[in-house]
């Protein structure tokens, strides 16, 4: 076996004078160790058998559930006594030539500790292989190393994987080692500890020379070994006392990692460098196999006040209310490593004070970022990298993040070094992070240089957060992602055990894909859009060809890509044409006649037969393959020639436009210069709460300066916005028949159908069940213009008379698409800066009231059952984030905030919660609910929820709304203040209907069904039949767990202002949703 480094480059650099002093501040057991480089570990332990032999350093329980301490003493001796049996079991000749031993076993943890620290202190390099290595990987790596023997677990699977590791060397005509089993507890560990007790020869331990030898993953070939010298071993535990936690005594959770990882390693040197405890499962033949359940249930035993442990498990136990409570009792928290964490699992655990550490190291370096960490609460994603053992160079990507490069130091040496920095050599992680948008220091992993896919349009798709997500499914075993110089990703599908079938089955493969289909809907929805993933793009794996995992039971990414290539290649060939038309060129202008031949020459590549350009495609056999191809080609040529951004253009734009003249419109006025971008999806919940944070502050610079100058009319002069919708129209009647409202302005957006403002008001109002000739009031000015522009798109003349008389501003109008990011809502904002500077330039002698009406979204959805409803008052950004609707909304809830804290404007936020029908039962056919009874007609049955719903009737919204535009308070919640329960509604649509109440459950999973016939008709005629298609993502995600207060998981809101505000409100005034409300809402449906 070769080294890695040259002699000069491997040492740490002995003696280490200042190192912090953090550790062992108290104890009365343990002593800190020389640790100037006078000792050795295996050196240390014979120094802790004179100096702390009392120490605590396993916690156990037996079998009759009794604890069990074994003490330093009782250890060290177990170590001596390891050594001689190692010693006896080889020939003289390798005795005193350090021989390189392997441990290929699964033992318990005191066992295999024991053994490898006798065998260090018997003069032995160790060499732990990882069982879950491949026979072939085993030879490889007994052959690469010149193992003279090999300690074999007892277990009848690790005897079958050394013997096919042996055969695989005599094939190839290689040594084979000689190989004994591993010794049992009882050989090492006795009572009295005098037993039997001989201390090995004393051996000189140089630093530099080689003591252990641990081995990579292996993720894209065979792993590697990486030589570790003593120096270095010892500077592994020197890694404790830059952490923020006194380890010394203190019980750590140590159950579910295995001796063989790299963490087993560490976790020696940490126990004889500053004593903590490690909690375990006893010893037994054969060793306890960790499972969520019982690593939990041993951590609470134990008493253990930190632990380590897989991701799996974390997420295992955030499912169990029981478990959650069990995590909380480990008060220095949970330490995770060797994979993600999934975020909704991390940040719901951090709010219900579950303590989570990150911890991140490899093999080549170990331990790197602080560890323990300090308690990160909402940052438990983050690493610490600047604590002074680290130097650390950071090699920024140019999109945001960075690779972490470790350079040679004091205290941390890598064992590899594989590029330069300024000359110096130092070893490049392969690992990207991005940094805390406002915390130094502070870096979340983003994903790995050699795991990121490059598309061929140059997009990168960063596989791991995503394949975290389908990994969720429970039909799911592992996922992987694919589409290396591809426009598109595809992705692979190992099935659990009792999913596995025989891929010539059509049908069955066709029933995994629908099966798995939501989960992959969630992940899309996470993705950006060049990373989404089609359902012709899912791969599933063979029996015969299962996955192969590394040492850390990650998936061999490069070596599992390589196994199917061949399936990956036919999967890419039949989908070739969803690819794009890269020969196809892009009209020089995309006016709607240029647009449209252009789009005609891309759809009848793929469309053929007879095709009008007013036919719907998907009547006409386009499918989902032939879309994606359609779209392909389209974004490709607006790339070409445009700087728009694509990736904020909706992936299901074919869908939406699916004939030849409406897509061509569509790509038309996306490609105008007039035209909003649409932004980019986030991918983070922080730096989404950083983008909101940054619109603010672009927002809130230089507000006017206020000069009244006239006094404040008696009567009330409303500008409202937005009259034309439900909740418009009946404001905009409350408003008018309000005695001490002198006049309203009505502000609207421009018309995009050829109507006239006038009419499309008179028909809305109709509609709604409200008298069309209130337009003829003269208190009333109907006025239409694009308010996101200067004086809101408005004359002079007619901006100064607005300004110069209003009183009072109601902004309701708001542009209604949850399908888009924040910066798709700019406009929005700024309309509402116009309207801002506009009160605030007002010549009144009292500013104008400013109320805007927001939305309970920015509330966001409930997380803990317990938690009360949220006050009247400014809430965190994070509330917020999901989508550019919600998001956008708090931007202006802040800015307002802003304003009221900085100028004379005293505003009012209302946040208003789901209106219900109108006085005519009107009620928004695209709203969920409504969605959901018109496909629960063809559905033919009706879901039940046990929840309450807080709807509150049009008419009552707008009166309350009316009231509130004087509110003393600056937020006020609005929703029916006397919920009623969805059952009791459901119940009555059921009746009216004549359809059946099923679970919640069954009724998606029948809608998800109706979707799958879209081959069959047309999407078009589909989605009028059962509109809540349309809002598969939603249903998908709602949250329909037992005791949340909202239908859909919305928060609970507190009324206490609104009901002291707003009479309207009261009990008397505003009864319950009952059946006359049902009863109108259906006829109007």
């Amino acid at each position: 076996m070769s080294l890695d480094i040259p002699p000069h480059e491997r040492l740490v650099r002995f003696p280490v004078n200042d190192i912090p002093h953090t550790q062992a501040l108290s104890s009365t057991t343990f002593r800190i160790p020389p640790l100037d480089g006078s000792l050795t570990m295996p050196e240390i332990w014979d120094w802790h058998l004179e100096y702390s032999p009392e120490h605590p350093l396993f916690v156990y329980s037996d079998e009759d559930g009794n604890e069990r301490i074994v003490k330093i003493r009782e250890a060290v001796h177990g170590m001596h006594r390891a050594g001689w049996i190692i010693r006896s079991r080889l020939p003289e000749s390798l005795v005193d030539i350090r021989p390189v031993i392997a441990i290929l076993a699964a033992t318990d943890t005191i066992t295999y500790f024991l053994t490898e620290a006798g065998m260090m202190r018997a003069n032995c390099i160790i060499f732990p292989i990882s069982p879950r290595n491949s026979p072939a990987a085993v030879a490889h790596l007994l052959n690469q190393t010149h193992a003279q023997h090999v300690i074999v677990g007892s277990e009848p699977a690790l005897q079958s994987l050394a013997e096919a590791a042996f055969e695989q060397l005599q094939n190839q005509e290689l040594p084979i080692p000689d190989s004994s089993d591993i010794p049992c507890f009882e050989d090492l560990v006795k009572l009295p500890v005098e037993q039997d007790f001989e201390f090995l020869p004393q051996f000189k331990f140089g630093p530099e020379e080689i003591v252990a030898i641990l081995h990579s993953s292996g993720s894209s070939a065979f792993p590697k070994p990486r030589p570790t010298w003593h120096a270095r071993f010892l500077s592994l535990g020197l890694v404790s006392f830059f952490g923020a936690v006194n380890l010394t005594g203190l019980r750590f959770g140590f159950h579910s990692l295995p001796m063989f990882h790299g963490m087993g390693g560490m976790f020696m040197a940490w126990a004889g460098t500053c004593g903590v405890t490690l909690c375990t499962f006893g010893p037994k033949i054969p060793a306890v196999l960790p499972t969520a359940q019982n690593t939990l249930a041993a951590f609470v035993s134990a008493g253990c006040q930190m632990a380590m442990s897989v991701p799996s498990f974390v997420e295992a136990w955030a499912q169990n209310p029981e478990d959650v409570i069990a995590m909380k009792k480990i008060s220095k928290g949970i330490l995770f490593g060797g994979g993600p964490l999934d975020k909704h699992v991390g940040d719901a655990l951090s709010k219900e004070g579950v303590v989570i550490l990150n911890a991140y190291g490899c093999t080549e370096t170990g331990a790197i970022a602080q560890i323990p960490p300090p308690p990160m609460g909402e940052d438990w994603e983050y690493l610490r990298f600047d604590t002074g053992n680290l130097k650390a160079h950071w090699v920024q990507q140019g999109d945001g993040t960075a690779e972490l490069v470790v350079m040679p130091g004091h205290f941390i040496t890598p064992t590899v070094l594989n590029t330069t920095v300024d000359g110096t050599p130092a070893y490049a992680t392969s690992d990207l992070f991005v940094p805390h948008p406002i915390k130094p220091g502070l870096w979340r992993i983003f994903g790995r240089t050699d795991d990121q896919i490059m598309h061929s349009s140059g997009e990168k798709t960063n596989p791991g957060p995503l394949e975290a997500i389908l990994n969720q499914d429970p039909n799911v075993s592992r996922a992987l992602m694919f589409g290396r110089g591809q426009f598109n990703a595809g992705i692979l599908i190992e099935p659990v055990a009792r999913q596995s079938f025989d891929l010539s089955d059509t049908q069955k493969l066709a029933d995994f894909r629908n099966n798995v289909w939501p989960s992959v809907e969630k992940m899309n929805a996470y993705a950006p859009q060049h990373s989404r993933i089609f359902k012709e793009m899912i791969l599933v794996t063979s029996p015969s060809k299962p996955f192969t995992y590394t040492a850390k039971n990650t998936i061999r990414r490069q070596a599992i890509i390589k196994a199917y290539e061949s399936e990956i290649e036919a999967l890419y060939a039949a989908a070739a044409e969803t690819a794009q038309a890269e020969d196809l060129s892009p009209p020089q202008s995309w006016d709607v006649a240029s647009a449209t031949a252009f789009v005609r020459l891309v759809v009848t590549r793929v469309v053929k037969g007879a095709l009008t350009d007013e036919d719907d495609l998907f009547q006409k056999g386009c499918d989902s393959l032939k879309a994606t191809w359609i779209r392909n080609s389209i974004l490709h040529s607006l790339r070409q020639t445009t700087t728009i951004n694509t990736r904020a253009i909706p992936s299901n734009f074919v869908y939406q436009h699916s004939s030849i003249l409406t897509l061509a419109q569509y790509i038309s006025s996306v490609a105008a210069p007039s035209a909003q971008a649409n932004g980019l999806l986030h991918d983070d919940r922080q730096a989404q709460v950083s983008t909101m944070l940054d619109m603010v502050a672009r927002y809130r610079q230089d507000f006017p300066t206020r000069v009244p100058s006239i006094p404040t009319p008696t009567k009330d002069t409303v500008l409202v916005t937005g009259t034309t919708g439900s909740l418009g129209c009946t404001l905009l009647a409350q408003l008018l028949q309000a005695p001490e409202v002198e006049h309203i302005y009505a502000l609207n957006r421009l018309s995009e159908d050829g109507r006239t403002l006038l009419d499309r008001q008179r028909g809305r109002l109709a509609e709604w069940g409200i008298d069309p000739d209130i337009t003829l009031s003269p208190k009333f000015t109907l006025l239409e213009a694009d308010m996101s522009a200067e004086r809101l798109g408005l004359t002079e003349d007619t901006y100064d008379k607005i300004r110069t008389s209003v009183t009072h501003v109601i902004h309701n109008a708001y542009r209604v698409n949850f399908n888009l990011s924040l910066l798709s809502f700019e406009p929005n904002v700024r309309t509402a800066r116009h309207l801002m500077d506009m009160t605030l330039s007002s010549p009144h002698s009292t500013t104008p009231r400013l109320l805007f009406v927001s939305s309970i979204g920015v509330l966001g959805r409930q997380a803990d059952l317990n938690e009360a409803p949220i006050k009247e008052g400014p809430i965190d950004p994070s509330f917020a984030v999901s989508n550019g609707y919600p998001e956008s909304k708090w931007v202006i809830e802040r800015l307002l905030s802003i304003a009221e804290e900085e100028t004379s404007l005293r505003p009012i936020t209302v946040r208003l919660g789901q209106v219900a029908g109108g006085l005519s039962g009107a009620w928004n056919r695209s709203d969920w609910f409504p969605a959901l009874v018109k496909s629960s007609s063809h559905l033919k049955c009706l879901p039940v929820l046990e929840h309450a719903v807080s709807w509150i009737p049009a008419v009552a919204a707008a009166q309350a709304l009316v009231e509130m535009r004087n509110s003393p308070y600056p937020v006020l919640h609005l929703a029916h203040p006397r919920p009623v329960s969805f059952s009791t509604i459901i119940s009555s649509v059921a009746q009216a209907l004549d359809l059946p109440l099923v679970p919640f459950a069954d009724w998606l999973a029948r809608l998800r069904t109706s979707g799958e016939e879209l081959s069959a008709q047309s999407e078009v005629e589909m989605m009028k039949i059962s509109p809540a298609l349309r809002l598969l993502p939603f249903f998908s995600r709602a949250d329909t767990r037992s005791g949340l207060r909202e239908t859909m998981g919305l928060r609970g809101m507190d009324m206490s202002r609104a009901l002291e505000v707003a009479q309207s409100l009261s009990e008397n005034n505003l009864p319950q949703l009952n059946d006359t409300n049902v009863s109108g809402w259906l006829s109007y449906w």
